[in-house]
Order: C-alpha cells, then structure tokens, then sequence
C-alpha cells in the first residue's frame, strides 16, 4: 500500500491536477478507459473498476494505479461514490457513508458499537480481493449486509 501511495504521490507531483481531474465521474468503462489511455503519459498505468483490471498500459515505473468503482445512485464510474451500496478503497470513507449510530462488523469482527434507538441498525464490511497490480491485489471495502430494523435487509456480495 505504500508503495502504491508513493507511485500516487509521484505521478500526482509530475503532473498537478491529474489526479484530481481524473476522479471521475464517467459515463461507463470505455470513457475511462479513453480518458487514460490519453492522459497516461509515459508512465506504466492500471486502472481498475471494482477490483477488475480494465487497463494496464506498459511504460516507466512507478506505476500508477487507480481503482474505481461503478455507482449504483448516480450510474456512473467514480473513485468516491459517496454511497454505502458501492465499494470503496478505503474503510473510513465507507463506514461515513452510513448512519452514525449504526453497529459496523468488518469481516465478521465488530469495528464499530451501535449506539441508535434501536438494537436493529447493523452493516457487514467484508474486505474484497480484486485482480492484482504491479504492487499487489487491489483490495476494497463492501456493505455486504445492512439491517434497518425496518425493511427487507439488504444484502450484497463482492464484485
């Protein structure tokens, strides 16, 4: 993962704003894909969308490699979908999507002690393995199940 963050921080001081302009959002695969294949330079990029490798372009190390991931609410590809029924890279940013006092469990392991009215609000994190990029598997975080006490639960699965 650092090294990762490193080949990240290199390509972001090499070229300013890429970074940021290069989140998203995208109608669909091809557009990402179309976008980078432009944008790479000469450095080696992966690309990933869910944990799947959509384009590897060969070229100098560090590597650069990004993950995204398909938004159910706004039906576009993004880093951030902001939204706890899509993947996310990092834990922290999945777990603000939920509700404050829900009880989280991250791969069956309570990370999180419910604090709402009721005994009901729970979410289960599974951590997902994708395929693997120069610097290892890309991993993501998942609501694999969230209970609301209320409704039917709702249940998802690794990409």
């Amino acid at each position: 993962m650092i090294s990762k963050l490193c080949g990240l921080a290199l390509a972001a001081v090499l070229a300013p704003g890429l970074a940021a302009a290069s989140d998203g959002p995208f109608a669909d695969v091809n557009a990402l894909t179309s976008y980078w294949t432009s944008a790479a330079g000469s450095g080696h990029t992966e690309i990933f969308v869910n944990g799947q490798e959509v384009l590897d372009i060969p070229g100098s190390n560090p590597s650069f490699v990004k993950q995204y991931f398909s938004c159910l609410l706004t039906n576009d590809i993004r880093v951030h979908c902001n939204s706890g029924y899509d993947g996310a890279e990092f834990l922290t940013d999945l777990v603000a999507t939920l509700d404050a006092d829900a009880e989280v469990w991250l791969d069956g392991v309570l990370y999180r002690a419910g604090s709402g009215p009721t005994p009901y609000d729970r979410a289960e994190i599974e951590t997902c393995s994708g395929d693997s990029s120069y610097y290892g598997v890309e991993t993501y975080y998942l609501v694999t199940a969230y209970y609301d006490g209320f409704g039917v639960p709702y249940g998802n699965s690794c990409y």
